[in-house]
């Protein structure tokens, strides 16, 4: 019964995403998060401006997360057409775009938010050679933003290598990840987000890494001893869109949208610093007896650095389904991150 309804779903979906009906074009997002996230806040100004922009030729319908399904489905309902946009994560489809998994390696990335966002708006690795990659699946990506610093919550302090040793730590559904911490000594389990809480609270994983406003609002640190401020990687946040129907937009159109997601830039990096100052605030006044939160200093960063350096990369190459454009991008994006963070 409920594959039939869903089977329904996607029908209709299909039959309705974009509909150009004289200048009016209707179309749909889905986005891998909650209402009132920083995704979200995101998507529904992107809706705002391409109606503005557009004097309401442009009607964009916002789909949060679990009404079209996960954020794998969701990507899934891109490629096909039966959405139109996507907001998803990279770490999220990490296995159906290996290469994006240059954003899974812990500690490559710079931990100042305006040195993020310069590589990831000005980046050739990214915004040309690993767009590539989702071409050939029938998408593109229109921008790589970054919706904060992750960290990690756990029942232990998490601020050597050797404590990660036996840990039962949650991963987003990418081989590198995981296999990361394995090089550390943890067991990492992939877990589909909207079970993250479960599997806290049940102990089927005594951790799991996101940005601050993700772990306030979905109440991760009711089963958490430890906030640990490690700024260990960004989560990247994609805007997609379904590339059949790009190509097929007139060129004053596309305009639109991309001027709106250019217009978008500096108000996300607005939002998610706000959102994740306040939620991280709000973590550390709610914390009760028993729980403490631990900022990494910069030799303990440069620690887990070292320790992750080899094995970030080796494994990224080795899993990439394109191993010359894997290669291409990881040297690319490393000189890139150099030049803006001379490290």
């Amino acid at each position: 019964m409920k594959s039939r309804i869903l089977s329904i779903l996607l029908v209709f979906i299909a039959l309705t995403a974009t509909e150009a009906c004289g200048n009016i074009y209707r179309w749909r997002l889905a986005e891998e998060e909650v209402e009132g996230s920083v995704c979200d806040l995101y998507a529904r100004e992107f809706a705002r401006l391409l109606n503005e922009k557009s004097k309401g030729a442009i009607e964009l319908s916002v789909f949060p997360l679990g009404t079209l399904g996960t954020p794998q489905e969701i990507y899934e309902l891109c490629r096909q057409g039966s959405v139109d946009f996507l907001l998803d994560g990279a770490g999220q489809v990490g296995a159906r775009v290996p290469e994006n998994q240059i954003f899974s390696i812990p500690f490559f990335f710079s931990d100042d938010d305006d040195e993020n966002e310069r590589i990831l708006s000005q980046s050739v690795a990214l915004n040309e050679y690993l767009t590539s990659a989702y071409e050939r699946q029938g998408i593109t990506v229109l921008a790589y933003w970054n919706e904060g610093a992750m960290d990690w919550t756990s029942n232990r302090n998490l601020t050597s290598p050797e404590d990660f040793r036996g840990l039962k730590i949650r991963t987003m559904p990418s081989s590198i990840i995981g296999k990361c911490y394995e090089t550390l000594g943890a067991k990492p389990r992939i877990v589909p987000f909207m079970d993250v809480y479960s599997s806290l609270h049940l102990g089927h994983v005594e951790a799991q890494e996101n940005p601050p406003y993700v772990v306030e609002e979905m109440g991760f640190m009711d089963f958490q001893s430890h906030y640990v401020r490690s700024k260990h990687k960004i989560y990247v946040m994609q805007t997609m869109v379904n590339l059949k129907m790009w190509k097929g937009l007139p060129q004053e159109v596309r305009d639109i949208v991309s001027d709106s997601i250019e217009e978008l830039r500096p108000l996300a990096l607005k939002i998610q610093r706000e959102q994740n100052r306040k939620k991280l605030d709000k973590i550390v006044s709610s914390m009760e007896k028993g729980q403490r939160y631990v900022s990494l200093s910069k030799e303990q960063r440069d620690v887990f650095r070292s320790a992750f350096e080899n094995c970030g990369s080796r494994l990224y190459l080795e899993n990439s389904n394109d191993k010359q454009l894997a290669q291409r991008i990881y040297e690319t994006i490393k000189k890139e991150i150099e030049e803006v963070t001379g490290r």
